[in-house]
């Protein structure tokens, strides 16, 4: 039995090429481009602003009405059950206590997705941790008594809506309890 030698080099050259394409297809964002500038803007009012000063209309204007939240401890929430319970949640008590969302410097991945060349979503992945304040009997929350008690990683998906920017998918997995004595 003969080897073409020539269908062998074709079929590496063919591998070779097919390789390059799908890493430059999924190349991670530049932190200076405008899509990972985006995201990350969207990133902070979502979490500086909407979690962690428990401003409810932050997780309303930035939810695709078709939001899917998926978390490895409390389970699936829709756009409605997300913002229910975190409004009788981790904010339901904001004179006794209080939870920050940090993200990890340097965590974070955006990698844009489009179809036919134009983009129409972009894929958000990092490690945040999560900080809490709680008032001590009759006394007021003091930042001082914020601690580090968690670390967590996520993946948003990010999708343009009638051309805003929506968050329709979050995962947030793999966390687990920080001791600290900050």
């Amino acid at each position: 039995m003969k080897i073409n030698q020539s269908n062998i080099k074709l079929k590496f050259l063919l591998i070779g090429i097919f390789f390059i394409q799908t890493q430059l297809g999924f190349s991670q964002e530049s932190k200076n481009s405008i899509l990972y500038k985006t995201i990350m803007a969207k990133d902070s009012l979502l979490f500086d602003i909407g979690f962690n000063t428990c401003d409810i209309k932050q997780f309303e204007n930035l939810f695709s009405d078709e939001l899917e939240f998926y978390h490895d401890k409390d389970g699936f929430s829709n756009k409605a059950d997300f913002l229910k319970s975190f409004k009788n949640g981790l904010c339901g008590s904001q004179e006794t206590y209080r939870s920050r969302r940090e993200l990890v410097a340097g965590s974070t991945e955006i990698y844009p997705l489009y179809k036919k060349g134009v983009l129409y979503a972009a894929i958000q992945i990092g490690i945040h941790q999560f900080y809490e304040t709680t008032a001590t009997k009759g006394e007021p929350l003091l930042k001082k008594n914020e601690k580090l008690v968690g670390k967590a990683k996520f993946t948003h998906l990010w999708i343009l809506e009638n051309n805003e920017w929506k968050l329709k998918r979050a995962l947030s997995y793999d966390h687990s309890a920080v001791n600290s004595k900050q």
